[in-house]
């Protein structure tokens, strides 16, 4: 898969938590904003602020990267994120470690991409020991870790290492599966739930 921003799920969030900064301030640009709520709102913390704005501007390094095809250049940008300094300490919001999942995930891609499957795959177990809820971001980790397995596979068979290549393949098919459980619980959770219709009359196409 070569989107040019692998990156869609941190910056997705990223936006809406600037935008919700933006509406943070003293004097915000009028009707820009959701009203308030009646009850007092505890104002964003800034450090968290910083760091999302921070995120947002290493992913844009990636993408002008990635567009230059320079996937070492992309994977240092995002190595600056995910090994610097982020507020929270070992027990951060969770917002800070869906970006971080999200930014591990799309650099695993990368290293992956220059054969450093071993690499890649430790930038995932790291998302993944950091993010243990069952969300789409700890999907979208089990995903690539199928994508990083698939790319073991393909390399150990081309080499003719098949007994290799086959632990990798089932891997891979596990990781998938796992994706796929984790998402299929998400749209669950987010769907409506279906409404039955009274005895006698069908629901409206």
């Amino acid at each position: 898969m070569s989107h040019r921003c692998e990156g869609w799920l941190a910056v997705s969030l990223l936006g809406v938590l600037m935008t919700l900064g933006a509406c943070d301030r003293s004097s915000p640009a009028p009707g820009s904003c959701p009203p308030a709520p009646a009850a007092s709102v505890a104002p964003i913390d800034r450090a968290l602020l910083a760091f999302l704005s921070k995120a947002k501007a290493a992913h844009h390094q990636a993408d002008l990267a990635q567009d230059n095809g320079d996937q070492s250049g992309a994977i240092a940008a995002l190595h600056v994120l995910v090994e610097g300094p982020r507020p929270g300490g070992e027990r951060p919001a969770i917002e800070i470690r869906e970006v971080m999942a999200d930014s591990r995930a799309r650099m695993a891609g990368f290293l992956s991409a220059k054969a450093k499957h071993d690499a890649a795959e430790g930038q995932l177990r790291r998302g993944l020991a950091e993010l243990p809820e069952r969300n789409l971001y700890r999907g979208r980790l089990m995903e690539m870790l199928g994508v990083v397995e698939e790319a073991r596979y393909r390399a150990f068979k081309a080499a003719g290492e098949h007994d290799k290549a086959t632990r990798a393949k089932v891997r891979a098919v596990r990781a998938f599966d796992a994706a796929i459980a984790i998402q299929d619980e998400v749209i669950r959770r987010l769907l409506p739930p279906l409404q039955t219709a009274p005895e006698g009359r069908s629901a409206p196409p």
